[in-house]
């Protein structure tokens, strides 16, 4: 595998595992229950995970995932989480 090609598959999947975090912390803010997000956001990153794994066909450690998706999404998701609970008080 050449280094253009990691690039391009690390990319696809930080932009992949980002976008799905502002969509799950839109969501988590529309549920209004807190644990209930958790779970939800929980379990889509793994789903998530799972399918561009297949998708993909991505055969790397977890400390690859952790990397160069699933921390991103997770903090994409309470960022945006966030930003819409403070719009909504407003």
């Amino acid at each position: 595998m050449g280094l253009k090609s990691y690039f391009d598959r690390d990319l696809r999947t930080s932009v992949i595992f980002a976008i799905a975090g502002i969509i799950i912390g839109y969501v988590s803010f529309l549920m209004n229950n807190s644990l209930l997000s958790l779970v939800i956001a929980i379990v889509v990153a793994g789903a998530l995970k799972a399918v561009m794994q297949r998708g993909l066909q991505i055969k790397e450690d977890m400390k690859w995932w952790l990397g160069s998706g699933i921390v991103l999404y997770i903090f994409m998701w309470f960022v945006f989480w966030t930003i819409f609970y403070n719009l909504a008080i407003v």
